[in-house]
């Protein structure tokens, strides 16, 4: 409605009051009525005519296109969509009508099917919005075509090829079978759980499930009630225990919580005696294996309903299961400004395209694949094509010499400032930033230390509270329930704070720099971003994160917003080090939109799709006693997961990439073992033996120690004992020769070798660097060609010994991971790279073969050693590391074909693996591993046992409690109709009178020894009870039956209540009734569980007679078997 016509309406309406006659009222009435019809009569008439008008492809008869003055031209429309994509690095049919010469609909006419309309962006205008093909059919093609068919109706079928495209593009369905469902998955409606509990535990009332969307926590609301309600067999016994029912358990289950209960004991402090809680085992375990079964009958439910299960189906496929890849060509790129004589690879061309193309990129290119060559021509031309006016690069202190230098190799007319500790002091750093604000740069290169130093405005941080609490209400409106509750107040506390601190900020923040587009090198560094989980604690996982990592989250949340959503790129050859939930961190920073949108933005609702906990005891290091540890055991739905993340991922290996130099596989270098070594080994194994034990504190051993001590052992044994005697067969012998070796061989030429070592460290005492070094020097080598990383103690040294390494001057480098594997080119004339130790995970493997694996490495052959010494923990520790990296390359390539994956990230050995090396056969770890499951299978039986004892007991009084409440319920019936037959009508005075004296009787009763009767009351006797406290205070109305009636002080008080109590007398009897009818159906559940006669015997002989065949087959007796 026009604001004229508003005004009006809004005067006649205020010339209305109290006194207004009846007539005026009604011609407002008819005015106002007449005034909306015409509007809602106008309205769609507009709207018909938009639709005509769209549909139609009308342009108004003023039109001109806005490139009308463009000096460029091409003689097919094919020819001008590549032009406008190398140019304005999107589909723009008036760009594409100004080249050709054709009309706006010819060019639609002619590149359709090679592009679509995008409903989301079209503004209803035909040649606006249009995307290429694999753009358009790519992502969530579920919400796209639900958007297309929502709007073809009404525009009559203009949407018609959108619909066959993204119906023909739909991914296949997959099966109910190959489908990870369990209690918790964020994408099952909260009416299916409502459905499961009802019928888990036969409860006949109202069920209310809610799931936070923002925090993926699930609620079960009025558990009590429910219980109540519920089938007391299946919730206490079947799915549940005494000490945590069924409806915890569920609870639990859905928030991926692991179940501990605990118990107080006393211990000694000294000579003090004090109180503590500590874990329940039995009870545990019990709990856990009820978890167990509630997830097992989850799942079969799920099953046995054929309608269920295409339910599921088709929620899946809905919200996780209809993501399609993108692929990328980036052969439309003629990169107009970069330096005469270079040029990038097909592959890099394609990334530079994504870049262009999608709003965020995870370049997750393996080391030494090119991606800063990708960054620096993917940021020059977003701002030749005007889609980002200011680029910042962030990279590690020691690489901004390095990335301007290749910069300038590239474009070398381009304009760039360059931000390092030494500029950014605090003297000059708001003229530092003041430049970047307001100076036109082709690219800001700041280091990592210095990025960290620029604040945040308290404007930003309280608009993104503000934001965030917003979001919240929004859904709290829709949906109360305590969960939002909790978090809006959480937030509204941050906000409180946040705007206590009035003192004004001074000088630039990094929101008001206008920053388009961010790209953060090697950026695994900023993977320990907080975020909330009610998962609890799970190993490798710190939900606290860092400040450092936070702080570049918000500044990436902050860019974002700036740029609509788009503008962060983070490049790292390693985005999965400690696990493959790391990638759920990648996908926050990148993805949020496309997660919330799945329902899978928070932690919980990630692991929930897409992982599977476990849950075992453990002994703690830091208190010597068991613990509950959790931690991934594997990974589900992993093509689902890999179609998501193809959305921002752009993985390339190196294997044989483009002007690398051949590497045809590793030399393994096989160190024998002697019978000193063989002894280390055993004394490892006896070590595991007292840690499992528990006869040595965790302080003093663990796991970690022993496998620590191992890689030593491995390395050379005077790393744990001096007094081993020098061997010309050790592992560092044997590397020192190879190196020799190659070093002699190309004396004339410039060639350079790397060598890796995390198990030592250049110190005064025995260590593998200093022994190399020694030995080398001892062949021939001159002692200034070999250097330890660790010598240069500054960036400039650093800097310094690496272009001693590019130039030859050094040949022999040696040094660790973190020092010398991460973020170092020095592959100019690197010939070898020697593992002397094994890596600890595979993010280090391929970092430490990252630098030599490179482009730039001017060899045409190149080698890698690994070092492996018999009967130690090296060959297995290997193996493991490659099968991890293989599954990692097959997940971030998208080749991935298995559906289950375990996890990556434990390399510390566990007592079966030490077990099983140490004396040389895999059955070892077999035994551990089955004796394990018989301990744990034992004390379960033991404790079913238990509570099958318990159970009967309970089913034998059940007859004794059911007869009671029959004769109550006869009795409350006999009352009931004795006082129908027999009510009196009382006065007022009467009934004061009575309430004055029952009040009077009451004053003294606290503690009384035995009962008294103060009074009758319509033929009911009131009694005082014994051994009562006025805390609690109550009286007893007594006939044929007892009731138990709380009293206010006051004689009209206690007469009401007491009127009210004999009304109630047939809600008092159906309430009997109703506890008659549980106690019956208990008694049946009772004597179906002891049926069902849960037995783990079997399980435990068949344990038993593995053990025993395994024994025979290690050839070791029961005086002499293993101790596990």
């Amino acid at each position: 409605m026009e604001e004229k016509e508003k005004s009006t309406l809004n005067g006649s309406y205020n010339i209305l009051n109290p006194s207004s006659s009846q007539l005026e009222r009604e011609k407002f009435r008819q005015i106002f009525n007449q005034k909306i019809k015409e509007h809602l009569k106008k309205q769609e008439e507009e709207q018909k005519l938009r639709i005509e008008k769209a549909v139609g492809m009308q342009l108004p008869a003023d039109y001109k296109n806005k490139y009308s003055d463009v000096n460029l031209s091409c003689s097919s429309a094919g020819d001008g969509l590549i032009m406008s994509l190398n140019n304005l690095g999107k589909v723009d049919i008036e760009y594409i009508s100004a080249l050709t010469g054709l009309e706006l609909k010819q060019v639609i006419a002619k590149l359709q099917g090679s592009i679509f309309q995008n409903p989301d962006k079209w503004e209803e205008c035909f040649y606006k919005g249009w995307e290429t093909a694999d753009e358009y059919i790519s992502g969530n093609l579920i919400v796209k075509l639900n958007k297309c068919k929502a709007l073809n109706e009404k525009f009559k079928g203009y949407f018609d090829k959108n619909i066959t495209a993204l119906e023909n593009a739909l991914p296949k369905d997959v099966s109910f079978d190959d489908i990870y469902v369990t209690l918790g998955s964020p994408w099952i409606s909260t009416k299916i759980i409502e459905d499961f509990i009802r019928n888990a535990l036969s409860i006949d009332k109202e069920i209310f499930v809610d799931r936070d969307e923002a925090t993926g926590t699930w609620e079960i609301r009025n558990k009590s009630e429910l219980a109540y309600n519920s089938d007391y067999t299946k919730n206490y016994v079947t799915y549940g225990t005494q000490k945590v029912n069924a409806l915890h358990v569920i609870e639990k289950s859905l928030n991926n919580q692991m179940i501990k209960v605990t118990e107080e004991v006393v211990v000694k402090v000294g000579d003090k005696e004090r109180k503590k809680r500590v874990v329940n085992e039995k009870e545990t375990l019990l709990a856990g294996d009820k978890q167990k079964k509630v997830k097992e009958y989850f799942k079969y439910w799920l099953c046995k309903d054929e309608s269920r299960k295409k339910k599921i189906e088709t929620l899946y496929m809905q919200k996780i299961g209809s993501i399609k890849t993108r692929t990328y060509d980036g052969s439309f790129l003629t990169l107009p400004n970069l330096n005469q004589g270079v040029s990038l690879y097909p592959y890099q061309k394609n990334a530079v395209a994504r870049i262009l193309l999608s709003p965020n990129v995870l370049l997750a290119h393996e080391v030494g694949a090119g991606k800063t060559y990708i960054m620096i021509v993917a940021g020059m031309e977003l701002k030749r094509t005007s889609v980002s006016q200011k680029n910042m690069y962030v990279v590690p202190n020691n690489l901004v010499d390095q990335w301007q230098r290749v910069f300038k190799s590239l474009y070398s007319k381009a304009k760039i400032f360059c931000v390092t500790p030494d500029n950014f002091v605090p003297a000059k750093r708001q003229e530092v930033l003041n430049r970047i604000k307001q100076e036109e740069f082709d690219a800001v290169i700041i280091a990592y230390s210095c990025f960290s130093l620029i604040p945040l405005s308290n404007k930003f941080l309280l608009e993104n509270l503000n934001s965030q609490i917003y979001s919240l209400k929004s859904d709290f409106d829709k949906n109360p329930n305590k969960l939002l509750k909790e978090n809006i107040e959480k937030l509204e506390k941050e906000k409180e704070v946040l705007l206590s601190q009035n003192s004004a900020q001074e000088g630039v923040c990094f929101d008001e720099l206008g920053i388009n587009t961010l790209f953060i090198d090697e950026a695994h560094n900023f993977k320990n971003v907080p975020f909330y989980t009610k998962a609890g604690n799970i190993l490798g996982i710190n939900p606290n994160g860092s400040k450092k990592c936070k702080d570049v989250f918000l500044k990436v949340e902050c860019v974002q917003n700036q740029n609509d959503g788009r503008g962060v790129v983070m490049a790292t050859g390693t985005p999965i080090t400690n696990s493959v939930s790391d990638l759920f961190i990648i996908q926050s920073y990148l993805q949020k939109k496309e997660l919330a949108s799945l329902n899978i933005s928070s932690f919980d609702s990630w692991t929930s799709t897409f992982a599977e906990l476990v849950t075992g005891f453990e002994i703690d290091v830091d208190t010597g006693g068991y613990r509950l540890a959790r931690r991934f055991s594997k990974f589900h739905n992993l093509p689902e997961l890999t179609e998501i993340l193809s959305l921002i991922a752009d993985f390339h290996g190196t294997n044989g990439g483009e002007l690398m130099p051949v590497f045809s596989g590793y030399t393994d270098c096989v160190i024998k073992s002697n019978e000193r070594l063989k002894k280390y080994v055993e004394n490892l194994s006896a070590r595991a033996d007292l840690v499992r034990s528990g006869l040595v504190t965790p302080k003093q051993d663990n796991m970690l120690k022993i496998t620590t001590d191992g890689r030593k052992i491995a390395l050379d044994c005077r790393l744990i004992d001096e007094t081993a005697p020098f061997l010309e067969d050790s592992k560092i012998c044997v590397c020192a020769r190879n190196v020799y070796d190659i070093y002699k061989k190309y004396e004339k030429e410039l060639v350079t070798q790397l060598v890796f070592c995390d198990s030592s460290t250049p110190k005064r005492s025995f260590n593998a660097y200093g022994e190399l070094r020694r030995i080398l020097l001892k062949m021939g080598v001159k002692s200034s060609e070999i250097a330890f990383v660790h010598e240069a103690t500054t960036e400039i040294k650093r800097s310094e010994l690496f272009e001693m390494v590019r130039n030859g001057k050094v040949k022999i480098l040696i040094g660790s991971t973190w020092k010398l594997g991460m973020g170092v080119n020095v592959q100019t004339y690197l010939k070898a790279i020697h593992h002397l130790d094994v890596p600890w995970r595979p993010a280090d493997m391929v970092q430490r073969e990252g630098r030599i694996l490179r482009p730039g490495n001017l060899n045409d052959k190149v080698y890698i050693y690994r070092y492996i010494t018999e009967g130690t923990f090296d060959a297995y520790s290997w193996q493991l590391l490659e099968t991890k990296q293989r599954f990692i390359d097959d997940l971030l390539s998208g080749s991935i074909t298995q559906r289950n994956g375990f996890d990556v990230g434990d390399t510390v050995l566990n007592y079966a693996e030490v077990k099983a090396l140490a004396v040389g056969n895999s059955l070892i770890k077999s035994r551990v591993e089955t004796a394990n499951e018989l301990n744990r299978i034992t004390i379960l039986q033991k404790r079913t046992l238990e509570l099958r004892e318990e159970l009967s007991a309970q089913l034998s009084a059940l007859p004794d409690f059911i007869a009671r409440k029959e004769i109550e319920i006869q009795a409350c019936k006999e009352d009931e109709e004795f006082y129908k037959a027999n009510k009196v009508n009382y006065s007022k005075e009467q009934l004061k009178k009575i309430g004055q004296h029952i009040l009077k009787g009451l004053i003294d009763n606290e503690y009384e020894i035995s009962e008294r009767k103060i009074a009758v009351y319509q033929g009911f006797n009131i009694v005082l009870p014994a051994g009562m406290s006025k805390t609690d205070p109550y009286l007893i109305v007594e006939r044929r039956n007892r009731y138990k009636m709380e009293y206010r002080i006051t004689d009209v008080g206690i007469m009401m209540r007491l009127n009210n109590l004999l009304d109630k007398l047939p809600e008092i009897r159906k309430n009997f009734e109703a506890e008659k009818v549980k106690l019956d159906k208990k008694a049946i559940g009772l004597k179906e569980e002891l049926d069902v006669k849960e037995d783990f015997s079997k399980k435990i002989e068949e344990l038993k007679k593995q053990l025993k065949e395994i024994d025979l087959k290690l050839g070791v007796d029961q005086k002499n078997k293993i101790s596990v």
